[in-house]
């Protein structure tokens, strides 16, 4: 299921409260790692890494998100 496809009534898998369309967005490549790295390291380096957007040089990456400002949390979608 594509979360777009439901932004007008995304409701907030913890609470139930209204989320807000928006995007996460970085000047590097955005990932999920299983752990905090000391180092500053390409994440597709770290084992386990899942990238959430594609890289590029000359673009800003970013992905879809939703955001649930009554519990703070930020739901994304990177398909």
């Amino acid at each position: 299921m594509k979360m777009e496809n439901h932004v007008q009534n995304f409701k907030c898998p913890f609470c139930e409260g209204e989320m807000k369309k928006g995007y996460i967005q970085s000047g590097t490549r955005l990932a999920w790692v299983p752990r905090v790295s000391k180092a500053i390291i390409e994440p597709s380096f770290i084992k386990d890494s899942v990238l959430l957007s594609k890289q590029s040089r000359f673009l800003v990456s970013n992905v879809d998100a939703y955001l649930c400002e009554r519990c703070k949390k930020v739901v994304l979608d990177y398909s």
